[in-house]
C-alpha cells in the first residue's frame, strides 16, 4: 500500500507540474504578471491542441522556443530556450521573459518545427539578388540555438543584404544578441541552420490565435480569408493608422522606413489628396464616426493649397508648378466626399478643378501635365502618363456629381486620345479607373474594349497573378477592370474583344492580389519586429523597400481592398461561374 500510495503521489506531482507550465495561475499578482500569465496560458494552449507541432517536435528530439514581446512602444525582446522536454523548454523562455518587466501588450510564441544545414557560402548565393526580405527562415548560427534568430528579428533589421551579395551584417546580428543577452560572435560560421517555426500569438488576454507558416507570403501572419469582414477590419485599422498621423493641421506624416524609422521626405498635395480620397472610403467602408473630424482637417489642408486662375478655373498648388495629376486626385477626394455625405457644398469648388483640367487639355484631347504656377504656362508638356489618367478619371466623377455635360466631353476626347496612342501598353492602374467610370456614362464599345486590353494584352493578368512582390497598385488595376467588364456583361452591350478575352484570369487575379495584400498589412506580429512598432502597425508596408510606409502606399492598397469590397458579391458571383 505504501508502495500504491507514492507512485500515486510522485504521478499527482508530475500531472501538478504539467499543469503548471501550461496554466500559470493568476492568484494574487500583479497586473503585468497577470498579463504575461494569461498570455502565456493562451499560447500554450494552442500549442497544446496543435497536434502537427507536436508531432514535429518529437521527430527533432528537442523542443527550441522563443518568447517575444513588446509593449507596443518598443521593438521586441526575443527570449530563448531548449530543451529535450517541451514542458521546460516553454517554462524556461517564458519565466525569462517575465522576469524582464517588459509589459506584454504583444505576446508571440514560437516553436521550431523543421531545421536544415547550409554553408555560409551556399546562403549567400540562395540570397543574393532577390527581393528585401524574401528570406523567410530563422537562422541558428551554432548547432545548440545558443546564438539564434528569428525570420522576423533578421529581416526586420535589416541584417541580408538581398540586392548584391546575400552576406549578412554581422555587426547587425552582434547587436540584437546583445539585446537578448547572448554572447557575440567572435568569427563568421562556415555553415548555418536554418529553421522554420510555428508560431503564436497574443495581443489581449481574450484569446490567441495561431500563426501562417511555410511560404513566403504568409510566414508570421495570423490567418485571414480574404472576405469582405476581413476587408472591413483592414479598413478599421488602417483608418485608424492614418487618423494618428493627420496633424491638426490636416498635413500627414508622410512615412517612414521603420527598419531604422527614418521619416521619409517627399511630401506633396498629389499624395496629400490621394490619400484624402481614400481616407473617405475606408470611412464608406467601416462607417467609423470618429474620421469624420480627420477627413474635414485633410480636406481643409488641401482646400489651402488652390490657386485660381480666375473665379471659374482653379488648380492644386504644389509650389512653383500646378500638375494635373493633383487636380484629378483632388477632384476624387472632393466628390467621393460629397457621394459619401451627400452633400453640394464642394459643388463649385469641383466645377473649378475640372475646368482647370480642361484649360490644360489641348485641341486633339491629349492634356499638359504642369503650369507654371505664376504666369498659367506650359512648364512641362508631359511627366508621367499616370496624370493622364487622373484627370481623366477625375472629369467623369465631375460628371457624376454635377452633370455638366462638358466635364463628360472632355473625358470622352481625351479616351479618344489614349485609344489613338495606344495607352493601353501601359496597363496604368489610373487609366484602368478612368475607363471603368467612362463606361458608366458612355457605355461605347470601343471604351470598353480599351479597358479589357489594359489587363489582358502582354498577359497582364496572368503576371499580377503570379507576381511575389506587393506591386499594390495592379491591385487597382485589375479591381477596377473587373467592374467594368461586369457592366460590359449585365448591360447585354457588343463587344468584339470579348471573344479574345481571359474574363477567368482577370478574375483569379483579382483574388490573388486580396489574399496577397495581407502579407503587407502591419499586423502586431510583424510590426513587433521594428524599432518603434508604433509607426508602423496598422500601416500597410512595401517588404521588398526595407518595409517602407508611406501614405500613398497604404492609398494604393486600399483603394484595391476598396473596389473588392465593393464588388464582393459580384466577385463571388465570377467564381461560381468561371472558376
Amino acid at each position: 500500500m505504501k508502495i500504491l500510495r507514492r507512485i500515486t503521489a510522485a504521478a499527482l506531482i508530475v500531472i501538478i507540474a504539467v499543469q503548471f507550465v501550461f496554466t500559470v495561475p493568476a492568484g494574487a499578482m500583479n497586473v503585468t504578471d497577470y498579463m504575461y500569465n494569461r498570455k502565456y496560458n493562451l499560447v500554450t494552449g494552442l500549442l497544446r491542441e496543435d497536434t502537427e507541432t507536436i508531432a514535429a517536435v518529437k521527430a527533432l528530439g528537442r523542443t527550441v522556443a522563443f518568447v517575444s514581446v513588446s509593449d507596443g512602444k518598443k521593438k521586441a525582446r526575443v527570449f530563448t530556450a531548449q530543451s529535450k522536454k517541451l514542458n521546460n523548454a516553454l517554462y524556461s523562455a517564458f519565466t525569462a521573459a517575465r522576469s524582464s518587466g517588459i509589459t506584454p501588450k504583444w505576446f508571440k510564441l514560437d516553436i521550431v518545427v523543421s531545421e536544415e544545414q547550409v554553408t555560409y557560402k551556399q546562403f549567400c548565393t540562395d540570397n543574393a539578388g532577390k527581393y528585401i526580405g524574401s528570406m523567410r527562415s530563422g537562422i541558428s548560427f551554432d548547432a545548440d540555438y545558443k546564438s539564434a534568430l528569428l525570420e522576423a528579428q533578421i529581416n526586420s533589421a535589416g541584417m541580408i543584404d538581398y540586392e548584391k551579395t546575400g552576406k549578412i551584417d554581422f555587426t547587425k546580428v552582434n547587436a540584437e544578441l546583445a539585446a537578448m543577452g547572448k554572447s557575440a560572435l567572435k568569427t563568421v560560421p562556415g555553415k548555418l541552420r536554418l529553421f522554420k517555426t510555428q508560431g503564436y500569438f497574443a495581443e489581449n488576454t481574450a484569446y490567441a490565435m495561431k500563426l501562417e507558416n511555410g511560404t513566403f507570403a504568409t510566414t508570421g501572419r495570423r490567418i485571414l480569408e480574404a472576405d469582405r469582414d476581413t476587408v472591413e477590419m483592414l479598413a478599421q485599422k488602417s483608418s485608424g493608422y492614418l487618423g494618428s498621423v493627420c496633424g491638426e493641421d490636416g498635413k500627414f506624416v508622410y512615412g517612414y522606413y521603420p527598419i531604422d524609422n527614418e521619416p521619409i521626405e517627399g511630401y506633396n498635395m498629389l499624395r496629400h489628396a490621394g490619400t484624402v480620397w481614400n481616407f473617405i472610403m475606408q470611412y464608406e467602408m467601416c462607417g467609423d464616426e470618429s474620421l469624420v473630424p480627420v477627413i474635414e482637417r485633410s480636406l481643409g489642408y488641401l482646400g489651402k493649397h488652390i490657386a485660381y486662375k480666375d473665379s471659374k478655373t482653379a488648380f492644386i498648388n504644389d509650389g512653383s508648378s500646378l500638375n494635373i495629376g493633383g487636380n484629378g486626385l483632388a477632384l476624387l477626394a472632393y466628390t467621393t466626399y460629397s457621394e459619401v455625405f451627400c452633400t453640394n457644398k464642394y459643388n463649385s469648388l469641383i466645377r473649378a478643378l475640372a475646368c482647370g483640367i480642361m484649360y490644360m487639355q489641348k485641341s486633339d484631347g491629349s492634356f499638359t501635365h504642369t503650369l507654371n504656377r505664376y504666369t498659367y504656362k506650359t512648364a512641362e508638356d508631359y511627366v508621367v502618363i499616370y496624370y493622364d489618367g487622373e484627370a481623366a478619371y477625375g472629369l467623369v466623377k465631375a460628371y457624376g456629381v454635377l452633370g455638366d455635360s462638358r466635364f463628360l466631353k472632355s473625358a470622352k476626347k481625351a479616351a479618344d486620345y489614349f485609344i489613338k496612342k495606344n495607352y493601353v501598353s501601359e496597363h496604368s492602374h489610373w487609366m484602368s479607373y478612368a475607363f471603368n467610370e467612362l463606361t458608366k456614362y458612355a457605355p461605347e464599345e470601343k471604351y470598353f474594349e480599351f479597358g479589357l486590353r489594359n489587363v489582358n494584352e502582354d498577359e497582364f493578368s496572368s503576371t499580377v497573378h503570379n507576381t511575389r512582390a506587393g506591386i499594390n497598385s495592379q491591385s487597382e488595376t485589375v479591381n477596377a477592370a473587373l467592374e467594368m467588364y461586369d457592366r460590359l456583361i449585365t448591360s447585354g452591350k457588343k463587344c468584339a474583344y470579348l471573344d479574345s478575352f481571359d474574363a477567368k484570369q482577370l478574375l483569379r487575379a483579382v483574388i490573388r492580389r486580396a489574399e496577397y495584400g495581407l502579407n503587407y498589412f502591419m499586423f502586431p506580429e510583424y510590426a513587433m519586429y521594428l524599432k518603434a512598432p508604433e509607426t508602423a502597425v496598422y500601416a500597410f508596408a512595401v517588404r521588398e523597400d526595407d518595409f517602407r510606409i508611406r501614405i500613398d502606399d497604404i492609398q494604393h492598397f486600399m483603394d484595391g481592398y476598396y473596389m473588392y469590397w465593393k464588388n464582393y458579391d459580384i466577385i463571388e458571383h465570377y467564381k461560381e461561374i468561371l472558376l
